[in-house]
């Protein structure tokens, strides 16, 4: 069922196709000039063009749209291998330049050709390492999004599924060229931010056509935020914010500079990728920076939210940490005095929020993790996981058109359908699947917000589209299991280049090897099991340390100490297996032995009996009477 969309017409004269065409001409001119070494030697036989597009989109007779299908798919999976994607963009053959080129002009395809370009590039642009080689690239990515979004997407009446996508890129690339912007790396690219300023002044006016649809709104104002940042240009000329902000400082390193609230989270993420012990101590410290949340500068916010997800997914202490902002944010979207003006709250950060809990939904590294994301760490009702997102209602609203009646849970329906889809493919997480959907359906026969209940079928409509050929379910190689549906690697690659720039490097911690007193003498397998039971008896079981946890527990040990504790657990199983083991020889061998000596004593007396008949010859045993006797 079509979505329909507000039409907006084209009033602006500074867009035009052919500035647009020689735009595309001079890149693939310069990319050909920079690898035309090693790539460019001789023509390659399948290479994207303007004619070779022009030719795809024109083709009429089934058979020239099967050779030229046939020729896009070749070069999609040429594509894929200069992609990188089964060893993270990390191999010799990696040629990211040229294939990103190639998939943003395929990506002008009809059809199906389409959407597997931009699944791919979205795939290929998230997992990527932050590199300054890739600025010129992304400008060009940023400049053809604006483009198809300002000229072609806004134009057409309904939402196709290959528009969500080009907003997902949008803010992919946006994020990583607002990072490079942080370090200090975009001075020197001012005709590309001249372009981009082009392409931002139309933007604002396609806001009115996605106000509907939350999730392509969020990329727009990440994309208009981004560049006024990059380009600096006036907020008021394309957002219509109040210009003063809140920010009382910013952390420097040479050039470049970050928000308190950024550099905090990038502590956290550092001390956990490290295993440092003082990773409670760092998390703690976070909530004094809580008010930067409700900061003028969300984009840095943003950020922040996306690296520390990153440290979530690995440590429970630091999932934790993230349900508490989300707290903080419900807390401040649900102040009566707040209600009034849209201006004073960031609902863009809140929409981040649930995206990145429901990545650490779907990749969280324990099953303990995966659930706490849905139902939260406490049993209160003051709980920002993403079920309580799903219920969350904000009171004392007197405006149904305010945006944050029905944000906050449209958010919550549109992610955890992409989770559900998502968890079609693994089996063994039907549990958590069943609940989500359970919620689901629960949360739908009590919603009477049909704004709401579109984030369904928007969501459907995503991860229902054209299946990519790139992903193979059966397939156990890495890149069989990546996901579309979120940003899986976009805030671990932010967080190592920030964390280079910003913080000093950290020597993990490696405990000192303990001289072992040897003991020679072998314990008792009574002994070792009863002191065994004592010890399994004293440790609480899971669904003990899980009410601990609610009852206000104190936070989980670190890694370091969960290891020495299952590291010992593991020897002292290990010492009674082995302990075992030799009982179980032992009592083989007695009982070999006591039956050799049993078949020894056997053929002993049957000797005796022998030599007795031969002598006596007689073959009553010793204690029987002849038998003429027994017969008197």
């Amino acid at each position: 069922m079509p979505i329909l969309k507000i039409p907006v017409v084209q009033k602006f004269g500074i867009i035009s196709t052919k500035y647009h065409q020689e735009l595309q001409r001079r890149l693939l001119q310069k990319n050909e000039a920079r690898h035309g070494e090693k790539v460019y030697t001789h023509r390659r036989p399948l290479e994207v063009t303007e004619e070779f597009i022009k030719q795809f989109n024109a083709a009429e007779e089934l058979e020239d749209q099967e050779h030229m299908l046939d020729s896009a798919r070749k070069i999609l999976h040429g594509c894929k291998r200069r992609s990188g994607l089964y060893s993270k963009g990390c191999e010799g053959h990696v040629n990211l330049p040229l294939a990103w080129t190639e998939l943003i002009l395929l990506a002008q395809c009809k059809g199906r050709i389409q959407e597997d370009a931009l699944d791919l590039l979205i795939l290929s642009v998230d997992q990527a390492k932050l590199s300054q080689d890739h600025i010129p690239l992304l400008f060009f990515i940023a400049e053809s999004v604006l483009y198809r979004i300002c000229c072609d997407a806004v134009q057409k009446p309904y939402l196709f599924s290959s528009e969500l996508k080009l907003s997902k890129l949008g803010l992919v690339t946006f994020l990583r060229l607002y990072a490079f912007h942080l370090l200090g790396q975009l001075q020197e690219f001012k005709e590309q931010k001249d372009r981009l300023n082009i392409y931002l002044k139309a933007l604002p006016a396609c806001e009115a056509s996605y106000q509907p649809y939350p999730n392509v709104l969020l990329s727009v104002r990440v994309m208009l935020k981004a560049g006024e940042a990059m380009c600096d240009i006036d907020t008021n000329t394309l957002l219509q914010k109040q210009p003063a902000s809140t920010d009382q400082f910013r952390l420097h390193a040479g050039e470049a500079e970050i928000s308190p609230f950024l550099w905090h989270c990038l502590l956290i993420w550092q001390h956990t990728e490290n295993n440092s012990t003082d990773l409670h101590d760092i998390i703690r410290h976070l909530s004094l920076l809580k008010e930067h949340l409700h900061q003028e500068n969300w984009l840095d916010s943003i950020l922040a939210l996306f690296i520390l997800s990153q440290a979530a997914k690995k440590e429970i202490s630091c999932l934790r940490a993230i349900l508490d902002l989300g707290c903080d944010l419900l807390d401040s979207f649900s102040e009566k005095e707040v209600q009034t003006s849209d201006n004073t709250r960031p609902w863009e950060v809140i929409a981040v929020y649930s995206m990145v809990l429901a990545d650490i939904c779907l990749h969280g590294s324990t099953s303990d993790i995966q659930k706490y994301s849905f139902i939260g760490l406490s049993s209160e009702s003051s709980d920002a996981s993403l079920n309580s997102l799903l219920h969350f209602k904000s009171p004392d609203v007197s405006d149904s058109k305010d945006l944050l009646v029905w944000i906050i849970p449209y958010c919550a329906v549109y992610n955890l359908v992409k989770i559900c889809h998502d968890l079609e493919r693994d089996e063994s997480r039907d549990g958590l699947r069943n609940a989500i959907q359970n919620a689901l359906y629960t949360h739908k026969c009590i919603q009477g917000d049909t704004r709401v209940l579109d984030a369904e079928k928007i969501a459907e409509a995503e991860v229902n589209g054209p299946t990519n050929p790139f992903i193979n379910t059966s397939s156990k190689s890495p890149a069989a299991h990546e996901s579309l549906a979120f940003f899986q690697h976009l805030g671990s690659r932010l967080a190592s280049a920030l964390a280079e720039q910003f913080l000093p490097p950290v020597v993990p911690y490696v405990p000192t090897p303990r001289k072992a007193t040897h003991n020679r003498a072998l314990k008792k397998v009574s002994h070792v099991t009863k002191h065994s039971m004592q010890k399994k008896a004293s440790r609480p079981s899971l669904r003990q340390e899980l009410m601990l946890d609610k009852e206000g527990a104190p936070p989980p040990l670190d890694i370091i100490t969960r290891t020495s504790k299952n590291l010992r657990k593991v020897i002292e199983d290990q010492w009674e297996k082995e302990l075992k083991i030799r009982l179980e020889l032992e009592e083989e061998e007695l009982e070999k032995e006591q039956q050799e000596k049993t078949k020894q004593e056997e053929e002993h007396f049957r000797d005796i009996m022998k030599k007795r008949e031969e002598k006596l010859k007689k073959t009553s045993k010793p204690y029987e009477l002849p038998e003429h006797i027994q017969h008197k």
